[in-house]
């Protein structure tokens, strides 16, 4: 049963104003339930109490939301009850939930779900501004756990928002089940203040109404309608002046066989890793030994490996390599291709260097297409030598996916921020001047704070999210759709290049890419 607590929170025990009736609604129709208002001092102190393994991660939340958001789902493990945002107005008596063994949840209002639940996989969006729950449901033990996984996400909504909730309760299939009714239980309007329109049984009796007063919601900087139409002329012309030579979208798309668009994910385990490498003495040993490991049946695999413009011995390890490991293999393929371009390891992220690097990077996987991919392959399994950790059943896990572009999580130590910033979700950008002003050489390069894009650490909630663009780092492919015409984009495509122009161009001809946020790679830390 449902304990007979109502817990809501604030910074401190000064409710303002505007939520004290919402607030009392609770109390009034609720006699004999216990009230508490949680302050930031009183949940700190319980975190650090009640669950220590989670007061690094609580702690070190930038926003206030995010510890309110973490705190409400570890109060209802702890004590069970009923939790309320402080704008939220209680209706009816909560008796109507009290003997459920169950956690009760309910959906945001549906005209919401098209901004939010898209792109991060979901088919809905759950509502965490009202939950209720018996004490020490296992449920919130595993929304607890995902905490620190998602705590270097960009959105708060996914840190430890209802996103992040949505994402555990769609992979949840313990018993007890959790209970998820329609919007109208606890939330019978939307944010614009729109009664919704019924799409699930509605509950009899609504319980609560949430009045939308974005108690914790900061409004954007607004630059005004001039000054927004003055930003977006000059980052334009900008873009204008230096894009120069694109891709021919139509071009890129009739380029690839229709026929070859129309399949499904292979069912063979023929698998080409293919490897574009320079400058890499010092992994490339490594590098075979953790190929080496790969449970994959070696007779199913093919090396294939492309160097070129390495100013180190890297091409003659890899032949001394290659020969010493060729035994077991399907084949192995090794092939050069200079393309004259010049620059310091260490230099290789600068800005100003990117569309000539990728450029050449594209050319290059392009050039491993046609020299290592034919009819026997079924997939295509690209994987940079400075990947240096992968588990030994990584293949199994990419293929089990049943998708034909999927890229798994690459990372720097395990539970890390995402270190491929090239697979990313594409979100929408309003005003359009705060996408134009990252548009460089004819390229988008956010930083990584920038709205616009999420990225695989900040959707660890979820066990698969569709992709935007895709990362080289390690990324399984469907060797037909190469075979029939899907290549690198080697100048801008849509304003992005390379691996991530390929997601974007295979999207647009819709083979979307899957990302796989909690199957981690770990990349070399320098």
């Amino acid at each position: 049963m449902i304990p007979r607590i109502i817990h809501q929170t604030w910074k401190d025990d000064r409710i303002p104003e505007r939520f004290v009736a919402w607030s009392r609604s609770w109390r009034e129709r609720n006699p004999g339930w216990e009230w508490i208002l949680w302050t930031d001092r009183m949940l700190l102190e319980f975190v650090e109490r009640h669950y220590p393994e989670q007061l690094a991660t609580f702690a070190g939340y930038d926003q206030g939301i995010m510890r309110a958001d973490a705190g409400r789902y570890m109060l209802l493990h702890r004590f069970g009850g009923v939790y309320a945002d402080l704008d939220t107005e209680c209706l009816a008596p909560l008796a109507a939930i009290e003997s459920e063994d169950r956690v009760v949840l309910c959906h945001e209002p549906p005209v919401h779900w098209p901004e939010q639940a898209p792109y991060r996989g979901h088919p809905y969006i759950l509502f965490n501004g009202i939950m209720a729950s018996p004490a020490g449901h296992p449920f919130w033990r595993r929304v607890i756990d995902l905490l620190p996984l998602t705590r270097f996400g960009n959105d708060v909504l996914d840190v430890a928002g209802p996103c992040l909730l949505t994402g555990a309760q769609l992979d949840y299939d313990a018993q007890p089940p959790v209970r998820v009714d329609s919007c109208h239980l606890f939330c019978a309007e939307d944010k614009e203040g729109k009664q919704t329109v019924p799409y699930l049984p509605v509950t009899p009796s609504p319980l609560a109404r949430h009045h939308w007063a974005s108690t914790w919601w900061r409004p954007a900087r607004r630059h005004g309608p001039l000054g927004t139409a003055l930003r977006t002329a000059a980052f334009s012309m900008r873009h204008k002046l230096t894009r120069g030579r694109v891709l021919d979208g139509a071009q890129a798309r009739a380029v690839v066989a229709p026929e070859v668009l129309a399949r499904s994910a292979p069912s063979g385990n023929n698998v080409a890793i293919l490897v574009p490498v320079r400058d890499a003495a010092a992994h490339i040993g490594p590098f075979f030994e953790k190929v080496q490991s790969l449970d994959h049946p070696k007779s199913a695999i093919k090396l294939v490996f492309c160097e070129g413009d390495s100013v180190d011995d890297t091409w003659d390890r890899v032949n001394v390599l290659a020969s010493a490991h060729r035994a077991g293999y399907r084949n192995v393929v090794l092939a050069r291709r200079h393309m004259g371009v010049e620059f310091s390891r260490q230099a290789r992220w600068n800005r100003p260097l990117q569309r000539r690097r990728r450029a050449a990077l594209a050319a290059v996987r392009n050039q491993l297409i046609d020299i290592g991919l034919d009819t026997t392959d079924d997939w295509a399994l690209w994987i940079d030598v400075d990947v240096w950790q992968f588990p030994p059943d990584i293949i199994a896990h990419l293929i089990a996916a049943k998708a034909r572009i999927v890229a798994p999580h690459c990372v720097r130590y395990p539970g890390g921020p995402t270190y491929d910033l090239n697979s990313f979700v594409a979100r929408t950008i309003v005003p359009r001047y705060r996408y134009l002003k990252h548009l460089h050489d004819g390229l988008y390069q956010p930083p990584r704070s920038a709205w616009g894009r999420s990225y695989m650490d900040g959707l660890r909630h979820s066990s698969r999210v569709p992709l935007d663009g895709v990362g080289g780092t390690m990324l399984l492919v469907d060797a037909a759709l190469h075979r029939g015409g899907l290549r690198f984009p080697e100048l801008p495509y849509r304003d992005h290049i390379e691996t991530e122009g390929l997601g974007l161009l295979a999207r647009d001809l819709g083979v979307g890419a899957v990302g796989l946020p909690r199957v981690e790679i770990l990349h070399a830390p320098w």
